[in-house]
């Protein structure tokens, strides 16, 4: 059913957490998943996963770098389009399915936004700042900015490794030039799943970062 759909997951010293990710997306229909290793130090989880391809990063680059090397690989493929995502189960698999038949009937930019109920108080507080700061400046509401579950057309994929930046603020500065150029996106609301798991993502120094990157 998702034949012309490839999954991007970038990942950084991954955890079980993939092995399910993966598995959630192959029982329901994604084959095609690309990873991005950027630079684990643990490589041995991926012996574990079969997945079409892994591409590594010799040392950790950031979120943003392993993201434009997944599209810069995706260029070369015959695929419609991409869903990106996160490798700690923190998007539902039904979630990911929905954006996935939204793409399918009606071809398109589709962001997975949360409310931020039952989020940790610093995600959910910074999350409101960032969101705040970016409708005042961008005459955009975005509830989540941040959010990882993104879907996007393959005439994209050049355009997007040409964005800027190599973290967090990375997907800020898709979503800003999103903005400024007038593309559309289409907002798919999604559960917020917190798990309790360690994230790479500083609450306090990448939401600087980000906030740096809007105001730039």
């Amino acid at each position: 059913m998702y034949e012309k759909l490839a999954i991007l997951i970038p990942t950084f010293n991954p955890t079980d957490k993939l092995i399910k990710t993966i598995n959630n997306l192959n029982e329901n229909g994604f084959k095609h998943i690309i990873i991005v290793n950027d630079g684990s130090f643990n490589n041995e989880i991926f012996s574990k996963i079969e997945v079409d391809r892994i591409l590594k990063h010799d040392f950790n680059e950031g979120k943003g770098k392993a993201l434009k090397t997944g599209f810069e690989y995706l260029k070369k493929l015959d695929f419609d389009g991409a869903i990106t995502l996160d490798d700690d189960l923190q998007q539902d698999i039904l979630d990911i399915k929905k954006i996935a038949d939204y793409f399918l009937k009606n071809e398109g930019i589709y962001f997975g936004v949360r409310n931020f109920e039952g989020a940790p108080f610093l995600r959910k507080f910074a999350n409101k700042i960032i969101s705040k700061v970016f409708k005042v400046l961008y005459k955009e509401d975005i509830c989540d900015t941040q959010t990882g579950l993104r879907c996007f057309p393959k005439k994209m994929f050049p355009w997007l490794t040409e964005i800027e930046g190599n973290g967090f603020e990375y997907e800020m500065n898709v979503l800003k030039t999103l903005v400024k150029e007038k593309y559309t996106i289409n907002k798919v609301y999604i559960k917020t799943i917190y798990n309790g798991g360690k994230s790479h993502y500083h609450a306090i120094k990448d939401s600087y970062k980000i906030i740096k990157a809007i105001l730039k």
